[in-house]
């Protein structure tokens, strides 16, 4: 069994996660207590529960915006008439190389979606966003019903990931 939690720098032994991005593992040995620290991103890790310390995965979120005119127009006309809108980015994902082929992407990117849902009560949020590093990554996204957004970055509209809330992330 798995849970996901913030990452706890004191508890949580970073220094012996890695994944198939050098770039994904240094920064969560690195950076991501720096960033928590200067609440620029929130660090959530999947730890099993026999294990606590050891990091299967983790994923960052963070706050943004998006331009209104970038949005499909079917969207667009929905929304409220301001030149920006608040999203959430999903900043990074990765699961260690020993859980490859468990899901565990999976079990990650539903929980960051979930937990984009909650904070969107508190602090609106009309899309969820992501930058993917490479095809493989962007695919995967894809396979989550993200749409591009511009030639980077991928998004995913906030009423849709509502609706598969209520569905129970059957779709």
């Amino acid at each position: 069994m798995y849970r996901i939690e913030p990452l706890d720098p004191a508890r949580h032994q970073r220094e012996d996660f890695a994944c198939e991005s050098p770039e994904l593992t240094e920064f969560l040995r690195a950076r991501a207590r720096k960033e928590m620290g200067a609440r620029a991103s929130a660090c959530f890790v999947l730890v099993e529960q026999r294990d606590p310390g050891r990091i299967v995965g983790y994923y960052t979120l963070s706050q943004t915006s998006v331009s209104t005119e970038r949005l499909p127009e079917a969207l667009a006309k929905k929304l409220p008439r301001y030149s920006e809108l608040g999203a959430t980015l999903i900043g990074r994902l990765a699961r260690g190389l020993q859980w490859r082929g468990q899901q565990i992407g999976r079990l990650l990117l539903i929980d960051a979606l979930r937990r984009c849902v909650r904070l969107s009560n508190e602090a609106g949020a009309v899309v969820v966003v992501t930058d993917p590093k490479d095809d493989k990554a962007r695919n995967f996204y894809r396979a989550f019903g993200f749409q591009p957004l511009d030639e980077r970055r991928l998004f995913v509209p906030m009423k849709e990931l509502i609706e598969r809330e209520a569905r129970g992330w059957t779709a």
